[in-house]
């Protein structure tokens, strides 16, 4: 299968996972959608648990690239996480099934989601955790819950949008504010 077929299949999956959940979705309705044949995707990907893997890896290789290129360059830690979490933002910004994609993933409990993402934790909790023994960044906080709130809470200005609205249908109108207006309330909030 060329490059540009198997891309279109992880698209189609990735849409079709993030709409019905890994449960919902067959192959048939992937093929369907793909414009491919069943026996094509069962060939590259022999069952839907390898491609609902294989999705997922894509996706989050795309972000973790990024991050850990921003955690080798950017060696302020209030510019690191100011960076991160607009780098955060602007991809699901750009791939909004993502978001959707994981919160079936943590639904359904596929425990891989946080094998994948344990380096990126483990390195980004490691940095806070020195900022605040350095005293640039306040003590008192488990770092990870640091990347948590933020992770979350970008994801969910994503999934949650008919909800939120309803709050303030400004939160949408200018989607460069809200990142700013989150980036600066978590600065200061973590500043020593």
């Amino acid at each position: 299968m060329n490059t540009s077929k198997r891309q279109q299949i992880l698209a189609v999956a990735l849409n079709l996972f993030a709409e019905f959940g890994f449960s919902h979705v067959s192959i048939s309705m992937i093929a369907k959608e793909a414009g491919v044949g069943k026996s094509l995707i069962f060939h590259h990907f022999n069952n839907k648990e390898q491609l609902w893997n294989e999705v997922k890896h894509h996706y989050f290789l795309a972000y973790t690239e990024a991050q850990l290129s921003l955690f080798d360059q950017e060696k302020d830690p209030i510019e690191l996480i100011r960076k991160s979490m607009h780098s955060y933002f602007n991809y699901v910004q750009a791939n909004p099934q993502v978001a959707r994609f994981f919160a079936y993933a943590h639904l359904e409990g596929d425990e891989k989601c946080g094998e994948m993402d344990q380096p990126l934790i483990r390195r980004g909790s490691e940095l806070i955790q020195t900022a605040q023994d350095n005293g640039l960044i306040r003590k008192g906080f488990n770092p990870t819950i640091l990347i948590m709130s933020f992770i979350t809470t970008i994801n969910q200005y994503f999934i949650a949008q008919c909800h939120f609205t309803q709050w303030d249908h400004r939160l949408y109108q200018e989607p460069d504010h809200f990142i700013t207006e989150l980036i600066e309330l978590t600065i200061s909030g973590i500043k020593s």
